[in-house]
């Protein structure tokens, strides 16, 4: 059991290390995209979704639990940005809200037990 315990521990601060820098790049990327504003619309929204994505890619690499909920995230904001970049318009936070609603009432998580 003590090996089992101890790969989860190397696992869950591997997860940590990850999170750290994903948040890291995460508001680098949203300052960038704040000071310049002659970056083209759609390619903030679509750094985020890379961003998100690229963390759940890296999890996965890292034999660390990657959640459904931020790859769907992710790959709402890319298709936002996508969209946004070619001037189709794609309610962004609207479908966001919406999916992150219908994630949280489906995950097993959040399921409370019979009594």
């Amino acid at each position: 059991m003590d090996i089992k315990k101890g790969l989860i521990e190397k696992r869950s601060a591997r997860g940590a290390r990850i999170d750290a820098v994903l948040w890291g790049l995460f508001f680098l990327w949203i300052g960038i995209v704040m000071l310049f504003q002659a970056i083209p619309p759609g390619v903030g929204s679509l750094g985020v979704g890379v961003i998100v994505l690229g963390g759940a890619g890296a999890r996965l690499i890292a034999g660390v639990s990657v959640s459904n909920f931020w790859l769907i995230i992710g790959a709402v904001f890319v298709i936002a940005g996508v969209g946004e970049f070619f001037e189709i318009d794609l309610p962004l936070l609207p479908a966001a809200l919406v999916v992150c609603g219908i994630l949280l009432l489906f995950h097993r998580k959040s399921k409370r037990r019979a009594r």
